[in-house]
């Protein structure tokens, strides 16, 4: 298998017109199955139930344009999102008041094209750069939108690795969000290369299933349709918004506190990447909402750079944009999540409940594992504590390095060593 190459993935990719039921967001899912052959693709029609959601139709526009006194003001041959994605047909001309009330821009990021949409509720509209408003000097202009709306299907890839049991964790990132790169593709890209590294391994205790799918829709799509699936489905991690230079933020699942939410904090720890921690919601609220939420109940955990969306927050400033470009990523960020999401995997296999076989105290030294002050002075602190959790069965190697803040690859080698002595059992998660 050949390495993967991000920025000859992305650049191959990004700018197709990924529209959530659109022949752009098709021909992306099928470029994927280059790199994962054995993608299934799930099909969902228009018109159809997903829950209390209904399928939408597929959607594409051949031509658009504002023109003022007999002068083109804007063109989609200039630039894909200049249209509102899902925008409606319209034909005629209209005052510059009503024009206004369909022109969509951003104050704050005057040179930028802001990515709008309207899925679900019948609407025409533009999207133009804020600093050309003033552009826009005529009483009266003329406007076309020739959008087409037909049957289609909503599609969703799907990759699955077996392991020694039917436990699932699930790796999601939205493939929709035409001609940008961050918000979607760069989770995307992540989880394309996760899925080909979990697929070399040969003793994955754990299930694997890889979903990429349009954002909302799609997960809730593939749910219905798959509720048997659900009950086997242990902890879920949503992947967006990775590529730019912010601060790498974990959002908590829902249920919080679980193992999933555990095991990518002290990964985060354990090597050293700047982060911050946010609570279900405070982040972003994408697909994991879905998997966290009613009648799934899924601890699910998003990664991302985004700032705090739940506290008003600007995700960045390339956000819903044109600016949100090949030019923002790098690859060295990429990579890095994607060592952070192997080792978080990695602890999750790894990870145990220790029980303790023998009573009392441990004469440690008579093992060899008592651990010197002058080496490790911080576990040698915290040995005492470690004895307690190894008699109540309740905690796991994950929690056990959580609540005593240690590193989890020290705590692991060294309780190895009690099995070893035959000390402790190792008990299933």
């Amino acid at each position: 298998m050949k390495d993967f190459d991000y920025e000859k993935f992305i650049e191959n990719i990004w700018f197709e017109r990924r529209d959530i039921v659109s022949d752009g967001y098709d021909r992306a899912l099928e470029y994927i199955k280059k790199f994962l052959p054995e993608m299934e693709i799930h099909r969902y029609k228009s018109g159809s139930k997903a829950w209390t959601w209904i399928i939408p139709e597929k959607w594409a526009v051949r031509k658009a344009y504002i023109k003022g006194n007999g002068r083109v003001l804007l063109d989609l041959r200039d630039h894909p999102l200049h249209v509102m994605s899902y925008s409606a047909s319209v034909s005629g001309k209209i005052s510059k008041k009503e024009l206004f009330s369909h022109l969509h821009s951003r104050p704050e990021y005057p040179d930028m094209i802001p990515f709008e949409f309207s899925y679900y509720k019948k609407d025409w509209g533009f999207c133009v750069q804020h600093r050309r408003l003033e552009e826009f000097i005529f009483d009266e202009y003329e406007v076309l939108v020739d959008s087409k709306f037909e049957p289609g299907e909503l599609k969703a890839g799907v990759f699955f690795i077996p392991g020694a049991t039917d436990k699932e964790i699930v790796v999601m990132a939205h493939l929709c969000h035409p001609c940008m790169v961050d918000d979607g593709l760069s989770g995307v890209s992540v989880l394309i290369n996760v899925a080909r590294q979990i697929m070399k391994k040969t003793d994955n205790r754990y299930s694997y299933r890889f979903l990429i799918i349009p954002e909302t829709i799609g997960t809730i799509a593939y749910l219905s349709q798959n509720e048997h699936l659900i009950d086997k489905m242990e902890f879920g991690i949503f992947l967006e918004m990775l590529g730019h230079d912010g601060r790498l933020s974990l959002q908590n699942s829902r249920q919080g506190a679980t193992l999933i939410d555990r095991a990518a904090k002290i990964c985060l720890e354990e090597m050293g990447l700047d982060h911050r921690v946010g609570k279900f919601f405070e982040v972003i609220g994408n697909d994991e909402k879905i998997l966290n939420g009613p009648g799934v109940n899924v601890p699910t955990i998003s990664i991302s750079r985004s700032n705090f969306w739940g506290r008003g927050e600007w995700p960045y400033p390339q956000y819903h944009a044109s600016a949100d470009t090949p030019e923002i990523i790098s690859v060295k960020r990429l990579k890095e999540i994607e060592g952070l999401v192997m080792r978080i995997l990695e602890v999750l296999e790894q990870n145990y409940y220790p029980s303790a076989t023998v009573k009392g105290p441990i004469f440690l030294s008579r093992y060899g594992l008592w651990v010197d002050w002058r080496e490790n002075r911080e576990l040698n602190l915290k040995q005492a504590e470690v004895f307690y959790y190894l008699h109540d069965n309740q905690k796991s190697l994950i929690d056990i390095a959580y609540e005593l803040d240690i590193p989890f690859g020290i705590l692991k080698e060294w309780l190895d060593g009690f099995f070893r002595n035959g000390l402790i059992k190792k008990l299933k998660v």
